[in-house]
């Protein structure tokens, strides 16, 4: 279990008290590998830490040490050193020699920038220095046993190094039952799939595999599962690299299938044996390729029991925890999404979404458990608390594998430096991880007082209701008093206004909103939070095609920004494109997971989809904020009353939440079970459709409700006119007016039908808009 934070300063661990972790280089089937400091020799070694059923016995352990002592006898430019075996805290762990490259597995599949195949003079090149390297591990008594693209390092002046050697037998040795195979599918030799005796000879196989792969870009054995793959060597002759790759020379070929003999006595019988051969072949005049000059393009098969592949680093950024008061949660908040958004851009890092950490999160305590759930190598944790002085906050990286802490520090930082922290955490996760970290985009709010309003204001809008919403607004135009042409605030401005419209009861004028969505645009035309509110301003106000390309283009330049999912998800639902709806919503919710809305439009989704079971999972749990209690109710109402379900509706009035009667879920529950409120109730919902004539979308909205209302007490005809005016509205639902079970009487009625003719064109243009088909 990891120790809790602490606000001591601390950094990366030492083990053994000799080797301090610098980074994570990657994971693996055998443990994680570090690039760690000797710091009794001040030099940087690899750390190989071994999973502990590898070495959980005596007798495993001197098996490894054993094996350890045959892999120190090779000492080749080759071949990389191994040095020792260590302990710290039952962990135990082999430090080698450290290469500063890249494998040929990154080079073959992970360059974005490689153009053509590697020229058979590369090839060449590169199959003569692992040559050198097998044959002086031969000749030292020492097979590899897993040779392949993973185990071969390419550094940046051209030296090729093999890695890894003797950690195969060990594992091997360690290995209970006898006869299990050692290796990786994709390169094992017939005789290791088997479970037999292996020589360098099965090296001699291996090193065709990677030849192959080098020469077509592709692997010499493929399947849908890893039996397939294995067994493929047993059943089928070599294959032939020219049948992939025409160009491929003949003497080329003919090493190739050689090396990859079905029987290990008509293979090659030592590396050097390949070396003469590879000697012998004829090159072509090219220019030389540097090592990370590659194919384009080939495709990896993926293979469940394969290394973590090259490439990225999968993080999860943990909530940061709140350790002062409740009303500071929203800096925590803040920072927590900050941090996960700087990772995001850079190259090498994945990131889990933050809703998958806080669902996993309330699974476990134990943040290695969570990552582990997660899928990921590293976790980021920490708090954050106000003090007189301004933050303090904590944070440290953990190694899932083994729990090593990379990385921790407390940050003592005045309030106008708050920006600054997530970006020196980056920071900090990019050396730990090892990957290059661009330059990070300056903030666009660089007041630091206006960007703790700015936070707080987005903290309130994600809490649905009329008083949360005016106090988003109150610190919007705090913030803006004091950077009043930041397109960032504005455009969330724009929105607060915007929901202040809908929630009102005709009284509040639509102008500020359009205004302030307008100045964002035009000071900010490429920012993705300005097209969101501009799309989201033009739907409100009918202007549906135009709303849909700015919501689109949102998404288009930004990629993370939650309420743009969130937005789309809800019209792609309403163009009968459901399950296009449904995987953004879901994108939304594991971005931003306070997005109440967002889960009652996935349940409203599969209900119009037919799975209830699905709508009443995502409805379950009442929110716990009283502010949000309204709106979820609203939802939720309008699915009991599609289902005629009175005993949902007893149960829902019966429950002990702040559901004020004027609230619209309410009323359309109280209708179901006491027929004599009925007028007041439809008098309620006309007054909600009518916004000053200028929100068509709440009123084609509420007179959609209306329709449902009128539909559960049998008026076809009242129901039909109050589509009718939803039409007129503006009204694109095409999914509602052909799947809402309770209007499936009205789609019998002539004018019905010809509505969703109109209904149905007009969604046709917005699903064109959204880029929908």
């Amino acid at each position: 279990m990891i120790a809790p934070l602490t606000d001591e300063h601390t950094v990366a661990e030492v083990l053994a008290g000799r080797y301090e972790l610098l980074g994570l280089v990657g994971t693996g089937g055998m443990g994680s590998v570090y690039r760690a400091r000797d710091l009794e020799l001040d030099e940087v070694v690899a750390l190989k830490v071994l999973r502990r059923e590898l070495v959980n016995t005596p007798e495993m352990l001197a098996r490894f040490r054993q094996e350890v002592k045959l892999a120190r006898r090779v000492t080749h430019p080759n071949v990389a050193r191994t040095f020792d075996i260590g302990e710290h805290h039952g962990e135990k762990f082999l430090t080698m020699e450290f290469i500063d490259g890249i494998s040929l597995a990154e080079m073959l599949y992970q360059d974005p920038q490689r153009e053509e195949l590697f020229p058979l003079a590369r090839v060449v090149d590169i199959g003569l220095a692992i040559c050198a390297g097998l044959d002086a591990a031969h000749r030292a008594g020492v097979v590899h046993r897993d040779l392949k693209p993973d185990n071969v390092l390419v550094t940046k002046d051209d030296r090729v190094a093999i890695t890894d050697f003797g950690i195969a037998r060990a594992v091997l040795s360690a290995h209970v039952t006898v006869g299990a195979p050692v290796g990786t599918p994709a390169y094992m030799s017939p005789e290791q799939v088997e479970g037999l005796p292996v020589d360098e000879r099965a090296d001699v196989y291996a090193l065709g595999e990677i030849l192959y792969e080098l020469l077509t870009g592709v692997t010499a054995w493929s399947g849908e599962s890893i039996f397939q793959v294995a067994a493929q060597r047993l059943l089928r002759p070599p294959p032939d690299p020219r049948a992939q790759r025409s160009t491929v020379p003949d003497g080329a070929a003919q090493i190739v299938m050689r090396c990859m003999a079905r029987k290990p006595e008509d293979r090659y019988a030592s590396a050097s044996e390949i070396a003469a051969a590879l000697s012998t072949l004829t090159l072509p005049v090219v220019s030389q390729v540097r090592p990370n000059a590659k194919p384009a393009a080939p495709t990896r098969p993926s293979l469940p029991l394969l290394e973590t592949p090259p490439g990225d680093k999968k993080v999860a950024v943990l909530p940061f925890q709140n350790g002062g008061r409740p009303e500071d949660d929203y800096l925590a908040s803040g920072l927590t999404e900050d941090l996960i958004d700087t990772l995001s851009v850079m190259d090498g890092i994945r990131v889990r979404p933050l809703g998958a950490a806080i669902n996993a999160r309330t699974r476990s305590a134990d943040s290695r458990e969570v990552g582990r759930e997660l899928g990921v190598q590293v976790v980021v944790e920490g708090s954050l608390r106000r003090t007189s002085g301004g933050l303090r906050v904590s944070a440290r990286i953990v190694s899932v594998g083994d729990g090593f802490q990379l990385w921790a520090s407390r940050f003592e930082r005045p309030e106008a430096d708050f920006l600054k922290v997530g970006d020196e955490i980056a920071c900090a996760i990019s050396r730990a991880l090892i990957v290059e970290r661009p330059e990070v985009q300056q903030k666009t709010i660089e007041d630091p007082i206006a960007y703790d309003l700015y936070l707080r204001a987005r903290h309130e809008l994600h809490r649905y209701s009329p008083e949360t919403t005016q106090r988003a607004i109150e610190l919007y135009q705090e913030a803006l008093a004091r950077t009043p042409d930041d397109p960032v605030i504005l455009s969330g401005y724009a929105l607060a206004r915007l929901k202040e419209f809908m929630y009102s009861d005709g009284n509040v004028s639509g102008d500020a909103t359009r205004l302030a969505a307008e100045r964002a645009m035009s000071l900010a035309p490429n920012l993705p939070e300005a097209h969101l509110a501009s799309g989201c301003v033009a739907f409100v106000f009918g202007e549906s095609e135009r709303g849909a390309r700015e919501i689109r283009e949102a998404l288009r330049t930004g990629k993370r920004l939650a309420d743009a999912h969130e937005m789309f998800g809800r019209l792609a639902i309403e163009v009968d494109r459901i399950e296009a709806g449904i995987e953004h919503l879901g994108a939304a919710l594991s971005i931003e997971p306070r997005l109440l809305l967002t889960r009652g439009e996935m349940a409203r989704g599969y209900e119009l989809l037919g799975n209830p079971q699905i709508a009443d999972e995502l409805l379950a749990v009442p929110p716990t904020d009283p502010q949000t209690y309204g709106v979820y109710w609203l939802q939720r109402a309008r699915i009991i009353y599609w289902r005629r379900d009175l005993a949902a509706a007893r149960t829902a009035l019966s429950l002990e939440g702040p559901l004020a009667p004027v609230d619209p879920g309410r009323m359309i529950l109280d209708s179901m079970l006491d027929p004599s409120v009925l007028a007041r109730q439809l008098a309620f919902l006309d007054q909600r459709a009518n916004v000053g004539g200028q929100a068509l979308r709440r009123t084609a909205m509420f007179r959609q409700i209306k329709a449902e209302v009128l539909s559960y007490h049998g008026d076809e005809d009242g129901a039909l006119a109050a589509t009718l005016e939803a039409e007129r509205a503006g009204l694109f639902d095409i999914g509602w007016c052909m799947r809402c079970p309770i209007i499936e009487a009205l789609r019998r009625r002539k004018e019905f039908q010809e509505l969703t003719f109109r209904v149905g064109e007009r969604a046709a243009k917005i699903r064109s808009a959204l880029g929908l088909t």
